[in-house]
């Protein structure tokens, strides 16, 4: 019971250590089992997981509960944040509160989605004999980099990858935060029970609204995203006849009067899933109604 009521008393430090006295703290033990959180089943082999897109530190496809772990003296931190309505507070997630003591290095795996990099903070930075093996890809000791802003960058990854934090034993409590993956991808499809790791994830690449245009000027034409922004070359082109993984695609048609006839004039509104503001408004005529009107009347 007195170790219990110390060790209660070292988490409630820390924790004032970290966040002040601004706002209240809610401490909440990390689950054992690896489960799939905050995603949306495309059928029930398959999720999707948002990388760009309204995605926080430890949030989407990195969210705790997805992390394979060797022990369980990891603490998941909010921060309750009040707004408007109390009754309602809305929670922050701060990160990870390794406790003590570990007889044995805790570690935290997970198995990369697409390529890219993780960057994150840990405090106190482990020194001396924790740094050789702090950071593992596919457990093998790696080199990384503390950049000016104090965050950990780890190398680049690869789809398949396996990223490991080793947290070293001893009584020692560390705190980890901020926590983001950055990658060219803005989302990836899961589906867990394929057989390689080719085909367990499946990236879908940010769109970039400058790479969308209208091969011609004629009548009918529908307009064309181009992969690698090189126009020579049509085999990366897709043409954005209704919304994709990476474009919301809107039109809308009116019948306009032009030299006394009714046209279809159609106006595309195209925009980037994960940067809304970038989009796109074209007007074009689409075709020629078959109705043909005339202006007066003659008897």
């Amino acid at each position: 019971m007195k170790q219990h009521l110390t060790q209660l008393t070292q988490w409630c430090l820390t924790i004032y250590f970290l966040f002040g006295m601004g706002g209240a703290v809610v401490v909440a033990q990390a689950e054992m089992s690896v489960i799939v959180s905050s995603a949306a089943g495309l059928d029930k082999d398959y999720l999707y997981f948002d990388l760009v897109c309204n995605v926080g530190p430890f949030s989407g496809y990195f969210h705790p509960k997805r992390w394979e772990r060797t022990d369980d003296h990891a603490f998941q931190i909010s921060k309750v944040i009040e707004g408007e309505d109390n009754s309602v507070p809305a929670t922050e997630m701060t990160g990870i509160v390794f406790s003590g003591p570990r007889s044995l290095p805790e570690s935290w795996s997970i198995e990369v989605p697409t390529s890219g990099y993780l960057s994150f903070r840990i405090n106190p930075a482990p020194k001396g004999k924790d740094l050789p093996d702090f950071i593992q890809i596919n457990n093998a000791n790696t080199n990384y980099q503390v950049r000016s802003d104090g965050l950990y960058y780890s190398p680049f990854l690869q789809k398949g990858d396996r990223f490991t934090l080793r947290i070293p034993p001893g009584r020692e409590l560390f705190h980890w935060s901020e926590l983001v993956f950055h990658t060219n991808f803005s989302a990836v499809i899961v589906k867990p029970k394929a057989p390689s790791i080719a085909q367990r994830y499946v990236p879908i690449e940010t769109g970039k609204i400058q790479r969308v245009f209208f091969p011609t000027g004629d009548p009918g034409v529908w307009p064309v995203f181009d992969k690698d922004g090189d126009r020579s070359t049509t085999f990366d082109q897709i043409e954005l006849r209704a919304s994709t993984d990476i474009f919301d695609v809107e039109y809308i048609d009116n019948q306009v009067l032009k030299n006394g006839e009714y046209v279809l004039q159609r106006t595309f509104t195209i925009k980037e899933k994960c940067r809304r503001a970038n989009r796109m408004k074209r007007q074009r005529d689409w075709s020629q109604l078959p109705l043909i009107v005339t202006t007066e009347w003659r008897k």
